[in-house]
This record gives structure tokens, C-alpha cells and sequence, in this order.
């Protein structure tokens, strides 16, 4: 099952850098890692997600202040790594943000002809749950409670694990075995400039990023426009 990673970014895997991140502040997040090229991964996720606004190889900056991140998607090239991380969402995760980094990951790896993964995680019930996708089949889906036991574990890659409690240990040890590293970063904007904020952790390990306006989805504004009409 294990993936080889090459060069700088084989020295670093795992999610450990990226979790100890989150959870200093608002522990909740979605996410996808892609094993394709990062230009690839852009051009397939805005097309299908219809966003039309992207913003190629942004500046990279020390992350000052965990807080605004505005409307932006971060798609993340790790130095030497072929996995693209597409940082869907974070402080916040709602149901349609959890079912759409699903979607997003089964429709990338469906396209691209490789895997993807989604991973969140969801702060008010403590739910953290992964989906590994091939070429659009599901390959291992998990979920569970942090520290206690796995709400759901289906996989066609190996038996349910034996375990009392599932800990952070236990996601970071399968995206390891997989190859892939996520950093610890987060995109900004402030007026018209964009840029990736990086944890020092993972300054030096990020090679380059986009960052993609996330469209405005069905259904949002919606309540809104009810209540002016009021």
C-alpha cells in the first residue's frame, strides 16, 4: 500500500504538522490530497467546481495571525511530493462542506486517473473521517471520534484495525504509509493581494500554490434574500 515519495518532501509526511496547527485555534477543517501535478489538480478542481477565479504561484509568507481567511481555496504543491493538497475549508466545516470534499475527491481521482483522499474533521461532535478514492472507487472509508472508537471503517485494502481508541497516531500513520504530507498553512487576502500563510513548520517545504475564489454554491444567499423580503 505504501506510496513512495521523493526528494525533500520524503522527509516530512503525515498530518501531525497540520493538526498540531488546527487545533491551537478552531479545530475544524476539509480537505483533499491528489496524487497528480499541481497545475492539473487546479485546472480540474476549478473546472469542476466552476471557479473562474484563480491566482497562480502566490507569494508564500510567515503566518502571523490565524483568523480571516476570506473566500479562498489553497491548492498546495509539497517540495518534492507528488500529492497536491487542496485545502477546501477551515475554522469552519458545515454538512455540505464535509459531502462536497468527498465529492471533490471521487471526481479528481475519477479524472485524473489516480487517488485522491478527503479528510475532516468537525469540532461540535468531534467527528474526524477519511475517503480514499482510485479512479473514482472507493478504496478505504473511515470515521470516528477522537480518542474513542470508529463510528464506520469499510476498506477493500486491509481488516478493520484492532483498536480500543483511535487517536491523531492513527491518521497520520496512513497518510505517511501513503506518501503524502500536509502542511500547516492557510490561504489570506487583504483588498485585491492573495498569499499562502505558512506555519514555520512547513515554510521551507512548500514549493508553490494557487489560491481559487470559491464559487458561490446553490442555495446560499439565500436565507438571506428571505429576510430582507421580511
Amino acid at each position: 500500500m505504501k506510496d513512495n515519495a521523493k526528494d525533500e518532501g520524503a522527509e516530512r509526511l503525515g498530518v501531525s504538522d497540520f493538526l498540531k496547527f488546527v487545533y491551537d485555534g478552531q479545530p475544524e477543517w476539509s480537505l483533499l490530497a491528489i496524487k497528480a501535478p499541481m497545475d492539473e489538480v487546479s485546472e480540474e478542481w476549478a473546472d469542476f467546481r466552476g471557479a473562474h477565479n484563480v491566482s497562480r504561484d502566490v507569494p508564500r509568507e510567515p503566518g502571523k495571525e490565524y483568523d480571516d481567511m476570506g473566500s479562498h481555496v489553497a491548492v498546495v504543491q509539497v517540495k518534492g511530493n507528488p500529492w497536491t493538497i487542496i485545502f477546501r475549508s477551515l475554522q469552519y466545516v458545515d454538512e455540505r462542506q464535509m459531502e462536497g470534499v468527498a465529492e471533490d475527491a471521487k471526481e479528481l481521482s475519477a479524472r485524473l486517473s489516480t487517488r485522491a483522499i478527503s479528510f475532516i474533521g468537525e469540532d461540535t461532535s468531534g467527528a474526524i473521517a477519511y475517503k480514499l478514492f482510485e479512479k473514482g472507487k472507493v478504496l478505504e472509508d473511515a470515521e470516528w471520534e477522537d480518542g474513542g472508537d470508529f463510528f464506520r471503517f469499510k476498506s477493500t485494502l486491509r481488516k478493520r484495525p484492532a483498536l480500543e481508541s483511535v487517536e491523531d497516531e492513527f491518521v497520520d500513520q496512513f497518510f505517511r504509509e501513503l506518501g503524502i504530507y500536509v502542511p500547516a498553512c492557510y490561504p489570506r487576502e487583504e483588498g485585491s493581494r492573495v498569499w499562502l500563510a505558512l506555519e514555520k513548520e512547513s515554510m521551507d517545504l512548500v514549493e508553490k500554490a494557487d489560491l481559487i475564489e470559491m464559487p458561490e454554491e446553490e442555495g446560499e444567499g439565500e436565507d438571506e434574500d428571505e429576510d430582507e423580503d421580511e
